[in-house]
């Protein structure tokens, strides 16, 4: 049996765990780095390999880069798809959380609670949009690790003219007062199975692990699950890292990550999510 793990670092720690628990699995895994991969009219390889002769394949994370790039994993992804092969998480829900505005959209259309957001290229709607929330966070539609993410007030309109002229457009959402945490939960196969705080450190408000966060078990509400479980399911993913932030009496989501990182809770709660991951796909490909 031939399984493959898309990823881009062999020592990030949620793929070495997939590699260790495909292995566990009797499995042999096969890494994969989709930026070495070949297109041609008839076949789709890797460093000499088939891709279309495996039996299912993980993905950890596409990496960065442009645009084409970008599209172009997608698109092989979405190809060994169509071929029969499982694929977890299904190409087009990673996609879907990848892109920042149409996730947003599946969102809303799914009655989820979201915070105020505008997505322009228009520098005085922009302007207009921060004047009525007070305080906005700009992020890239294509971001990660939280990289990228500022916060927009009153006193640093300036830099909505600077973010569109270097992106094209601004992505805008209400800033939450959150007392510099925010949740992560993890969704696997419809079922909340572990959740923590995202602890911004002292001196900052960005609450991303890779970012300095440090993370703490966290007890969701049963309408808290609710959310991650709906949202989840929203953008189509089997498994996610649903992303909330509570203010007063209300929780909003703020967004669905479609290959997320599975140590935050495997520290703070010792939840391995890369084993019920894995045990996902072999049912698919058993099955």
């Amino acid at each position: 049996m031939k399984i493959g793990i898309v990823l881009t670092d062999p020592v990030d720690w949620t793929a070495e765990r997939f590699i260790r628990g495909l292995k566990l699995a009797g499995v042999e895994p096969i890494t994969i780095r989709l930026e070495r991969a070949v297109s041609s009219i008839s076949e789709i390889t890797c460093e000499g390999l088939s891709l279309f002769d495996l039996d299912g394949l993980l993905v950890r994370d596409l990496g960065g880069g442009g645009l084409e790039s970008s599209v172009f994993r997608f698109d092989i992804l979405l190809e060994l798809e169509r071929t029969g092969i499982p694929v977890i998480n299904p190409p087009s829900a990673i996609q879907l959380a990848a892109n920042k505005h149409l996730s947003y959209w599946r969102l809303r259309r799914s009655n989820l609670p979201f915070p105020k957001t505008c997505v322009t290229s228009d520098i005085s709607e922009a302007i207009v949009f921060v004047e009525r929330v007070g305080t906005a966070v700009a992020k890239p539609i294509f971001g990660y690790k939280g990289l990228g993410i500022e916060l927009i007030t009153m006193e640093r309109l300036d830099r909505i003219g600077e973010v569109i002229r270097e992106r094209g457009v601004i992505y805008l959402q209400e800033f939450i007062p959150h007392n510099g945490r925010d949740i992560r939960a993890f969704v696997v196969g419809g079922e909340v199975v572990g959740a923590i705080y995202r602890l911004a450190p002292e001196d900052g408000w960005i609450s991303n692990l890779s970012q300095g966060g440090t993370p703490e078990r966290c007890s969701l509400t049963g309408a808290q699950k609710d959310l991650a479980i709906r949202a989840a399911g929203a953008l189509g993913t089997l498994y996610a890292g649903v992303d909330l932030i509570e203010s007063n009496d209300e929780t909003f989501v703020l967004e669905v990550n479609g290959t997320p990182s599975g140590y935050g809770v495997f520290a703070a709660c010792r939840v391995d999510v890369t084993r019920m991951i894995i045990n996902l796909l072999m049912k698919r490909v058993r099955g």
